[in-house]
C-alpha cells in the first residue's frame, strides 16, 4: 500500500474511522528521546581537577537534570510527525506559555494539549449563555438637562 493512499470507503465518502496521526520519526510517538550526553543514565562523568590525583566523578546531568531523557525537540513532545503550525494553534497556548516560563517536561505536552482540547469542546459543546439585557439609560434629575 503507498503511503498517502485512501482506503476505497474513505474517497467514496462512506464513514471511515479517521486516520491516526502519523507517529513521530525521532521519537517513535512517545514525545521523549535519550538524552545523547549521558546515554540516558541520567548520570555525567565529570573530571574532578586535584592535580595529585585526576579522578572521574558521577554527578547529575547539567542537560537533562537526571532524567536521562529529553523532550523531542523534532515534534515539541507531541509524538505526532506533522506539527507545522502548531505553537499557533488554539489548543496550543498553554503548551507555548509553558515552554515561555522556562521549558516544558519529558511528557509534558502531550497532557497540556489533550487538557487544551477538551476544554475547547467542553466549551463548545455548552449552550451559549443568553446576553444580559442593557440596563436602561438614567433619568435626568430635576436640573438637569436631558441629552438627545
Amino acid at each position: 500500500a503507498l503511503a498517502g493512499a485512501r482506503p476505497a470507503q474513505a474517497a467514496e465518502g462512506g464513514d471511515a474511522a479517521p486516520e491516526p496521526p502519523k507517529k513521530c520519526r525521532e521519537c517513535g510517538g512517545t514525545g521523549v528521546v535519550s538524552c545523547d550526553l549521558c546515554g540516558g543514565t541520567g548520570k555525567w562523568k565529570a573530571l574532578d581537577r586535584k592535580r595529585p590525583k585526576d579522578q572521574y566523578q558521577y554527578t547529575e546531568c547539567p542537560q537533562c537534570f537526571g532524567r536521562g531523557v529529553l523532550v523531542c525537540q523534532v515534534c515539541f513532545g507531541t509524538g505526532v510527525y506533522n506539527v507545522r503550525g502548531l505553537l499557533r494553534r488554539p489548543e496550543a497556548t498553554l503548551l507555548v506559555k509553558q515552554i515561555a516560563r522556562g521549558g516544558i517536561k519529558p511528557g509534558e505536552s502531550k497532557k497540556l494539549l489533550e487538557q487544551a482540547q477538551r476544554e475547547m469542546r467542553e466549551a463548545q459543546e455548552q449552550p451559549a449563555a443568553p446576553a444580559p439585557a442593557p440596563a436602561p439609560a438614567p433619568e435626568p434629575t430635576a436640573g438637569e438637562p436631558a441629552l438627545p
